[in-house]
């Protein structure tokens, strides 16, 4: 039984604690997606085995019932399937709320959702550092995906499999719209998250402290499973960033203190504190990302707009695409203009920040409001998307009327 956005909660009340046997998790060391999860699964302590998408029950089973190939998928121990980062983390968090992923005070809240937001959704550098550097990448990029379907295959089994899904992965190049004048911008954003998370990592372990947050779990996609393993920027990133690469170390072990930070408590900081190192990092990321969430969110209220009968539940795709460009949008970014599609799945992930703004008791409200204000997310967090979000069997769609 696959799991829907409105369901995890409650499945996830119903079933705390570990149930009778581990999670499965089927992904992969490749997989952008599978990063944050497996890490996130391993610091929380919640026991799982790990499968490959080649897994009979995955082909068979888990992946029909989950109406997709994406991975990673997560299957409970009572059969359950989720699909998606943020569904499965919604999820487990309820199920299992100790260790906290969620910091408690309102400013590092917003701030760990927004870096979530940023990094799992916006980081198309990731991308640039895996396809754009096809001599030093190539040859492990296409080895290790041939291993994720013929995991025990010989090198030239691996060399089939792993260009066909190169091919497939080089035909999103129009989608994202890095063309080789943007390549110095892409750059420069990599360096720049680099520099300012080194300065970062020298004095505290994660991005609140002594506990990772979900903003650290998001970080790890891009920084792990692209930019932290595939040649080229794993060079970079030793070179430039060695306290970012030992962080990305850390996140994939199961304890929580370091052993560079053992004096440090295993709690988020007092105080609600929000480091300057943290904050740096989101107001780059919103100058970057901020007008694409805006021509996107255009987008999808002109699409809303122009389709007034909708009832919710309805699914934005004609084509059953789970994850549907809305249309080309053109949008600045570092002294340059950007073409590419507009993805409404971030606007669904989005969603989870604005929902839970709304939701937040005036004290509260007005101190995340606050910290929006000094870290240039204002206009981020002031779109109003008309019709909300969800998710229908894994399936994108507009939520009921407000």
């Amino acid at each position: 039984m696959s799991l829907d956005i409105g369901d995890v909660h409650a499945a996830a009340e119903r079933f705390r604690g570990p149930g009778d046997g581990p999670f499965t998790l089927y992904g992969a060391y490749a997989s952008f997606y599978t990063g944050k999860t497996r890490s996130y699964l391993r610091k929380k302590g919640i026991p799982f085995v790990e499968r490959l998408p080649s897994h009979p029950r995955f082909r068979q089973e888990v992946s029909p019932a989950a109406r997709s190939k994406r991975i990673p998928i997560l299957e409970t121990p009572e059969g359950h399937v989720i699909q998606d980062t943020t569904a499965i983390f919604e999820y487990l968090e309820r199920r299992f709320p100790d260790p906290p992923a969620l910091p408690p005070g309102p400013r590092q809240r917003l701030a760990a959702y927004l870096v979530d937001l940023f990094a799992s959704e916006g980081l198309k550098v990731a991308w640039h550092y895996r396809w754009n550097f096809q001599e030093p990448n190539r040859h492990f990029v296409v080895r290790e995906f041939g291993r994720s379907f013929k995991p025990q295959g010989s090198d030239e089994l691996l060399d089939h499999y792993g260009n066909v899904v190169a091919a497939r992965m080089d035909g999103h190049r129009p989608r994202l719209g890095i063309t080789p004048e943007l390549f110095p911008a892409m750059e420069a954003i990599y360096f720049d998250i680099l520099d300012t998370l080194e300065a970062h990592f020298t004095t505290t372990p994660y991005l609140f402290g002594g506990l990772p947050s979900v903003g650290d779990f998001g970080l790890m996609g891009p920084l792990f499973a692209h930019l932290g393993r595939d040649p080229w920027p794993l060079h970079v990133m030793q070179q430039r960033a060695p306290r970012v690469f030992r962080w990305v170390e850390h996140m994939n072990a199961p304890e929580i203190v370091a052993p560079e930070f053992w004096d440090v408590p295993e709690a988020y900081l007092p105080d609600d504190q929000v480091p300057d190192t943290v904050k740096r990092l989101i107001r780059m990321f919103c100058v970057d990302n901020t007008p694409v969430y805006q021509a996107t969110a255009t987008l999808y209220r002109d699409w809303v707009e122009a389709r007034p009968y909708l009832l919710g539940g309805s699914v934005i795709s004609d084509d059953d695409e789970d994850q549907p460009n809305l249309g080309p949008i053109t949008t600045p970014l570092r002294g340059h203009s950007i073409t590419a599609g507009a993805p409404a799945h971030a606007l669904w992930v989005l969603q989870r920040t604005l929902d839970w703004l709304a939701a937040l008791p005036p004290a509260e409200r007005a101190a995340a409001d606050a910290l929006a204000a000094e870290i240039g997310a204002a206009d981020l967090l002031s779109l109003d998307l008309v019709r909300p979000l969800t998710r229908i069997g894994n399936r994108l769609a507009v939520g009921d009327r407000p």
